[in-house]
């Protein structure tokens, strides 16, 4: 791996965590000015203000350090404006609370800037019926716009605690590392531990730690919409085409965990008639927190899963493993996860006698 990128570009990603860190700190200054605060509620798990910004470090660090070593920024100046106006949305989101309609048409509109200026397309669905390869032809241009938008709110929706959404985003963005360097793509490998770095440098101020219960920022809407943006991108440039480094049902694999949890409380309100998009505590981090378990025992748990079923979706396609049978066990996968929050006690029951939850007041400083 050390062979694969320059000596510039390894001093980038290995600074990626301390600019994010740096910038995040020095945003939460305005951020009260620009209304970017996210004050406690009924619904937040957490009971102090805290500053929207860690989203807007990480997509600044992204583009000045991927410029500053000579790289292109992005394979080409669609997925750059398409973030761009996501980040707008994301920040007005974040200061005054938008519409879900109006977040739905720009996320649909920054995907639809990514498809009519990129190659980076779903074109095909591969062999998920055990009858052939699954090719979408005219279908590609909606499947792809679909795909970046589930993508979006996938991560959005599950970014409920501290320290989540961004560890549950770093599995992925890792995995799909490994799979560059499998592939011989060494500006791919450069953007993903980029990209990884910046995260890791925004978990650094957003994890609940020893001596700190408390995150410092929060990556706002701005934040979820620009990983869940970035993670659809590298996602279909390795899984979208026949020639791609992987299938597409590997890399709904890697993304399993967010996937799964917006798929399952999206069905959940539909059948009680409700708005898909209305928020409420039916999420799995919402169910293990209220079980006993702290903070970050959840985080741990639902990144644990996410890594077993990104490494699992990996490794079976390797082995051979036919398309269709990996289908068929992620819809049994759905399932189940639909009928755990349904019967959260049924649920619960199990998960307590593989892991036991401490105690919140257990005196570790992390509950």
């Amino acid at each position: 791996m050390f062979d694969f990128l320059a000596e510039g570009q390894w001093f980038a990603v290995v600074l990626a965590p301390t600019v994010v860190a740096g910038l995040s700190r020095a945003l939460m200054v305005p951020a009260s000015r620009w209304g970017l605060i996210d004050h406690p509620g009924h619904r937040k798990v957490h009971d102090h203000p805290t500053p929207l910004v860690g989203g807007l470090a990480m997509l600044l660090t992204l583009l000045v350090l991927q410029v500053a070593v000579g790289h292109v920024p992005f394979e080409s100046w669609s997925l750059l404006i398409a973030l761009l106006l996501i980040t707008g949305i994301g920040v007005a989101d974040d200061a005054r609370e938008l519409s879900h309609r109006a977040k739905f048409v720009a996320q649909a509109l920054g995907a639809v800037i990514i498809v009519s200026g990129t190659s980076v397309w779903v074109t095909h669905l591969g062999d998920l019926m055990g009858l052939g390869a699954i090719d979408l032809g005219k279908w590609s241009l909606m499947v792809t716009v679909i795909a970046f938008v589930g993508v979006m709110n996938a991560i959005n929706m599950i970014d409920g605690l501290d320290g989540l959404a961004g560890s549950l985003s770093l599995v992925p963005v890792m995995l799909l590392a490994f799979l560059a360097i499998s592939g011989n793509t060494p500006g791919l490998l450069f953007e993903l531990l980029l990209f990884a770095g910046a995260i890791i440098g925004f978990l650094s101020l957003n994890f609940r730690l020893r001596g700190r219960p408390k995150a410092l920022v929060f990556m706002g809407d701005t934040g979820g919409m620009v990983i869940g943006m970035l993670l659809a991108w590298y996602s279909v440039k390795l899984a979208g085409s026949p020639t791609s480094e992987i299938n597409p049902i590997t890399a709904v694999w890697i993304l399993a965990v967010p996937l799964l949890d917006m798929g399952s409380v999206m069905l959940l309100r539909l059948s009680q008639r409700k708005s898909p998009f209305h928020a409420d505590q039916q999420h799995m981090h919402h169910i293990l927190l209220k079980a006993g378990y702290s903070v970050n025992q959840v985080v741990a748990i639902m990144v644990g899963f996410s890594l077993i079923y990104g490494v699992t979706g990996i490794v079976a396609e390797r082995h051979g493993v036919p398309e269709v049978v990996m289908f068929i066990a992620f819809l049994g996968l759905w399932s189940a996860y639909v009928a755990g929050l349904k019967n959260p006690k049924a649920l619960l029951g199990i998960v307590r006698r593989l892991i036991p939850p401490l105690s919140a007041r257990s005196g570790s400083g992390l509950a």
